[in-house]
C-alpha cells in the first residue's frame, strides 16, 4: 500500500506541472505565423518543459484518460486513511498477541512452580517427613 500511495504521489506531482504549463502549449496552439515564432522564442523554457511534462504524462497515462489532480488527492487521502486504520488493527492485535504471550509465560511460570512444590512434597512424604 505505501508503495501505491509513494506512485500515486508521483504522479499527482507530474499532473500538477502538467495543469501549471498546460497553459503554455495551448496559448501557442492559439497562435499562428510571426505571434507563435515570438510567443516560442519569449517562452522556449515553459514551452520545452511543457513538451517533457507531457510526454510523461502520456508515459503514465497510455491510454489517454488522465485523471484530475482532484480525484488523485482524494484517493491518496483515501488510500493514507486505509494504511492509517490497517495500521491501528495491526497495533490493537500485536497488543493482544504480546498480552496474551504475557499470560501464558505467568501461567506456564505457575504451573513450573506448582509442580515443583507437589515434587518436593512427595520428597518430603518418601522421605518420612511429617507436616
Amino acid at each position: 500500500m505505501k508503495t501505491e500511495i509513494e506512485d500515486l504521489q508521483v504522479k499527482l506531482t507530474v499532473l500538477r506541472k502538467y495543469r501549471k504549463l498546460k497553459v503554455y502549449g495551448e496559448e501557442l496552439k492559439a497562435l499562428s505565423g510571426s505571434a507563435a515564432k515570438k510567443y516560442r522564442k519569449e517562452h522556449s523554457a515553459e514551452l520545452t518543459e511543457y513538451g517533457q511534462i507531457r510526454t510523461k504524462v502520456l508515459e503514465l497515462y497510455p491510454s489517454g484518460h488522465i485523471p484530475t489532480v482532484e480525484s488523485l488527492d482524494k484517493k491518496i487521502n483515501a488510500l493514507i486513511g486505509e494504511r492509517s486504520l490497517k495500521d491501528q488493527q495491526f497495533r490493537e492485535a500485536d497488543k493482544r498477541a504480546r498480552d496474551l504471550a504475557d499470560a501464558q509465560r505467568t501461567i506456564e511460570e505457575f504451573l513450573r512452580q506448582e509442580r515443583n512444590e507437589q515434587q518436593q512434597d512427595r520428597k518430603r512424604k518418601k522421605n518420612g517427613d511429617l507436616e
